[in-house]
This record gives structure tokens, C-alpha cells and sequence, in this order.
């Protein structure tokens, strides 16, 4: 008595599954409008999960001030490490309302260097693309500096 049930049309569930996924690497791809990066490195010394794709690492910065600098790399000069600068940056403005400080300090030798600033409270946060030819990679750092 099988022969009286049909087949099911497995094209709905195709459709909707193609959906499914398409809606979930648009959000995923688009963390422009997030604050997890942020949250992420100002809880790294509570919980150890470092925003997505860097390398993070606790410090104790001058005056006894604690922080956590994550870094992200790229290859050398490549218009990704830029673009998640400018990111990360934008980010920080609309997720931590604060103040702009001077920008650009003086470093020792990499090819290019760019440093912004953002005080937030006792807090300061800081974007910076750094290219280096000898290794070949440019890096991307957000770090946050707290009493």
C-alpha cells in the first residue's frame, strides 16, 4: 500500500535553505555594525576569546595601566589590512562614544605607520596599520589601555 504516498518536492526546502544560508553569511560578513571586536578585547583578560581572526595578548602598560593588544596580519600592503582599519576605527567611534587624541607618534622603522587615538573615560583605545617589507605582511593592531 506505499504507492499511494507521494514523493515529497524537496525544491521548497531547497529555497528555503539557500535562504537560511545566504541571510547567515550576509550578517557574518557584514560586522560593521557590531561591537563584538570591542567587546571582545575589552573582556579578553576575563574570558581569553580574542576577537575573530587575531592574536591577542594582556599587558602592563606605563603608570601601572593595564591593557590587551590584538593584532591581525595580512600580506604586505594588501587593501584588506586598510579596510579593517578603517573598520575597526568607525567601529570604536560608534560603539564607545569618546574624544579623538593626537595621532601618529614617532616609531622606530616600519615601512608605514598609522596610529589613531580614542579616549573613552579612563580608557584608551588605540587602531594602528603597520606595514613591514623585511617580513612582508602588514598588521593590524586594536589595543585598549585601562587603569
Amino acid at each position: 500500500m506505499v504507492g499511494w504516498m507521494k514523493t515529497p518536492n524537496p525544491k521548497p526546502f531547497l529555497f528555503l535553505m539557500i535562504a537560511l544560508v545566504a541571510l547567515s553569511v550576509r550578517a557574518t560578513a557584514d560586522t560593521s555594525d557590531s561591537c563584538e571586536n570591542i567587546s571582545a578585547l575589552e573582556s579578553y583578560t576575563v574570558v581569553g576569546v580574542a576577537p575573530e581572526g587575531s592574536e591577542c595578548s594582556a599587558f602592563l602598560g606605563q603608570s601601572g595601566k593595564t591593557g590587551v593588544s590584538c593584532s591581525w596580519a595580512f600580506p604586505y600592503r594588501d587593501e584588506a589590512a586598510e579596510h579593517l582599519a578603517s573598520e575597526l576605527w568607525s567601529t570604536l567611534q560608534k560603539c564607545r562614544p569618546g574624544a579623538q587624541l593626537s595621532s601618529d607618534l614617532p616609531v622606530n622603522h616600519p615601512d608605514s605607520y598609522h596610529l589613531r587615538t580614542w579616549a573613552v573615560e579612563d580608557a584608551v583605545y588605540r587602531v594602528s596599520q603597520k606595514d613591514k617589507a623585511g617580513q612582508q605582511r602588514t598588521l593590524v593592531f586594536l589595543r585598549v589601555e585601562t587603569p
